[in-house]
């Protein structure tokens, strides 16, 4: 999905390239510095902000002057400790300071309203209650990988928060029973985060994962069955990360060493999966990989033009 990057000291860039949403006041005596990096999933923006202090706000004057109907779920990173917020872009909004690290996404009114009733009364409001911690962990979950999602990707990911913002945020029936599922959703994903960050590690097993997640065996067998269960997953995710690596000309360390990186314990147990899985060995896929690329002189595509972000906030 288009993303894009900036940082930049100059406070004249970042207003002209980002700040459109609010006024800010900057600290005379502070230099400014600030990383942004925004994602466009289709139907919603992810930022994240690492920044130097400012305050920020929406007047009556810039609500009737730049008419967004969106609201932002902004989370506060503050050392180990978070804040979520919710902001209405429809109502005004005193000067406020901003964490220096957040993570923001910006989705249409009607996407939010349709899922939190009475959405509008969390305007500003420092947002708890149970599950919030979830949704919590979902937004940066999400936010790590926003870039890299594939456009149906993005769609269920966008449904996925908006059905947990609907069983976190929402007391109504309906809301409740939208979040039923997208709380098993966001813990599935939170576990698969959990092991393809881990697949070289060869004690990746359930009880391991179980312990690390908080979660029982049980529970997590019940997550995974859908799936074909816990080491079907693990084994899958191995594989798929091992055909990447042998597809790619530029990798150059030996089948074993990919295997063994991989947790796989013998290259025999890897090349017997790996024949099982694509139906081809191994070294098969690396040398069709390096021939094709010798042949084409293949380059990686270039990278989608981003559109400005008030161009995506406003297609939104």
């Amino acid at each position: 999905m288009p993303s894009s990057e900036l940082k930049s000291s100059d406070v004249s860039t970042w207003s002209h390239r980002v700040g459109v949403m609010f006024e800010t006041r900057f600290a005379d005596d502070q230099a400014f510095s600030i990383s942004l990096r925004n994602s466009h999933l289709g139907g919603m923006i992810v930022s994240e902000m690492r920044t130097s202090p400012f305050h920020f706000a929406r007047s009556p004057a810039k609500l009737r002057s730049d008419m967004l109907d969106h609201f932002m779920l902004r989370l506060d990173l503050v050392g180990q400790q978070s804040r979520l917020n919710l902001i209405d872009f429809g109502q005004a909004l005193d000067y406020a300071p901003l964490a220096t690290h957040n993570i923001c996404i910006i989705l249409p009114r009607r996407t939010v309203t349709d899922a939190v009733g009475r959405a509008e009364y969390l305007h500003g409001a420092a947002l708890g209650g149970p599950g919030v911690d979830l949704l919590k962990g979902y937004v940066q979950l999400l936010n790590q990988q926003a870039p890299y999602l594939q456009t149906a990707q993005a769609d269920g990911a966008a449904r996925a928060l908006i059905d947990l913002m609907a069983g976190t945020l929402s007391g109504t029936h309906q809301g409740q029973e939208r979040g039923r599922a997208a709380v098993t959703l966001a813990a599935t994903q939170r576990a698969q985060a959990y092991i393809n960050a881990r697949l070289g590690d060869p004690g990746l097993r359930p009880g391991q994962i179980a312990r690390d997640l908080g979660l029982s065996r049980s529970a997590l067998y019940r997550l995974f069955e859908p799936l074909g269960g816990v080491a079907s997953v693990v084994l899958e995710r191995r594989l798929e990360r091992a055909y990447r690596l042998l597809s790619d000309p530029r990798e150059t360390r030996q089948v074993s060493t990919i295997a063994h990186a991989l947790g796989f314990g013998s290259e025999s147990h890897f090349a017997r999966a790996f024949r099982q899985r694509f139906g081809h060995r191994p070294s098969d896929v690396r040398m069709g990989a390096r021939a094709t690329s010798a042949s084409s002189g293949a380059q990686l595509a270039p990278a989608l033009a981003d559109r400005p972000f008030a161009a995506w906030l406003s297609g939104l």
